[in-house]
């Protein structure tokens, strides 16, 4: 018991030593009006300018049921039959750039269709239940990483 207590005090002296060191740095001495500041703007900001995990649990519950209706219509509400470039550009020749792009974007669309289609054609009942899960755990980590940039875009520059 006496090494143990000898090699406290031991430490003890060291962490004196390496304290007694800093009291040369000091705080400015408005920091805490500073700090105390800071903290009262942040209560102030609105609730929904604040992240997700601190809106109201009403508000955060419509924002994720919004969400995946939204999602879940985008996957069962989508059109039987493609359109095609002539019937949403009567006049390509205006818009020749533009209507090439929309062609592309629109062919790139109708692959990711059939590729829907077939991937819809080849589950059973059950596996929706776990697909539509899986999409609205996607939605969801799609969202917060969103947030995240938004966060880190809109954070103030340390000083």
């Amino acid at each position: 018991m006496d090494d143990q207590s000898a090699q406290a005090t031991a430490l003890e002296q060291r962490v004196n030593r390496v304290l007694n060191g800093t009291a040369a740095f000091k705080a400015p001495p408005d920091l805490h009006l500073q700090v105390l500041a800071r903290i009262e703007r942040g209560a102030q900001v609105p609730w929904w300018r604040r992240r997700v995990p601190e809106w109201p649990r009403p508000a955060q519950l419509l924002f994720g049921l919004t969400g995946v209706a939204t999602a879940a219509a985008l996957v069962l509400l989508r059109p039987a039959r493609h359109a095609t470039l002539g019937t949403v550009l009567p006049h390509p020749a205006v818009l020749q750039r533009p209507a090439a792009d929309l062609h592309t974007t629109l062919n790139l669309l109708a692959a990711f269709d059939r590729l829907l289609d077939a991937l819809v054609g080849s589950l059973s009942n059950g596996v929706w239940y776990g697909a539509l899960a899986l999409c609205a755990a996607g939605y969801v980590g799609l969202f917060f990483l969103f947030a995240l940039g938004y966060r880190l875009i809109q954070t103030p520059a340390a000083r």
